[in-house]
């Protein structure tokens, strides 16, 4: 998606357990256009509901193929791992289901870690996005998109706000080996980022996990392939014997 899709941050939780606006609400409310996704991806929304500001993920517009196939598949899970992290300092919170083809959560301006120039990211940032990732791990849920900048935002205090849960895993059915592989892989993700802007503030043991997942970089191809479940299906399988033979002893990373 385009830049203005990562302006799009949640922080704090919901305090009711009410819908605040349904599909007809939606419709008229006051809202601003955040970033079409390409096809078959959701359209994103700034919408305001009475003094709040929420972010609606949309597939509504889309053909019915995408709408009812895809668009649901899609929303069905990444609402299931954004209940599953609720709570959790630096996610989206306040997540709920609009409708079958839409879901929202609240709304912070914030700006894409990218963006920001290396000398206004401090090590206490990255320690922050560690902490939350680690967190969303004792959840059963790697993000496994966290190499991709537009996926973190850094808000108006300075703090680390993890998006877009799509590519996600859920790792309550992996071995532990299987799962600290994955684990590592994903914090390697926060580590390139730390890397770029503070390396000398990682230390020796950060700095080994990042070298070793690098070398898995050719492995990874999960980005994209939502859309299309029986060749994911097919690559996952391919990825937890790689992982598997990776956790056997002598093994090479």
């Amino acid at each position: 998606m385009g830049s203005t899709r990562s302006t799009a941050i949640t922080e704090s939780p919901m305090s009711s357990t009410s819908q605040p606006f349904d599909r007809a609400a939606l419709a008229r409310c006051d809202r601003s256009l955040l970033g079409r996704g390409r096809w078959p991806k959701a359209t994103l929304w700034r919408v305001r509901v009475g003094n709040e500001d929420w972010v609606v993920k949309d597939f509504s517009e889309r053909g019915m193929v995408a709408r009812s196939l895809f668009g649901a598949f899609l929303l069905r899970r990444e609402f299931r791992a954004l209940k599953r992290v609720a709570g959790v300092k630096g996610v989206p919170a306040g997540t709920f289901r609009v409708d079958r083809h839409a879901l929202a959560y609240r709304y912070v301006p914030g700006r894409p870690l990218a963006t920001i120039h290396e000398d206004f990211l401090p090590p206490e940032l990255f320690e922050a996005l560690e902490r939350t990732l680690r967190e969303v791990h004792t959840r059963g849920i790697v993000h496994l998109d966290i190499r991709n900048c537009r996926n973190v935002i850094v808000n108006d205090r300075n703090e680390p706000v993890l998006l877009d849960f799509e590519a996600h895993l859920e790792t309550s059915g992996w071995l532990s080996g299987q799962r600290e592989r994955l684990e590592r892989f994903d914090l390697a993700g926060v580590y390139k980022h730390w890397h770029r802007a503070q390396a000398a503030s990682m230390g020796p043991e950060r700095l080994e996990v990042l070298e070793r997942m690098n070398r898995w970089r050719r492995m990874w191809v999960f980005r994209g392939l939502w859309f299309y479940p029986r060749e994911a299906g097919k690559l996952l399988r391919q990825l937890r014997r790689r992982i598997s033979r990776g956790s056997e002893p002598g093994a090479r990373p």
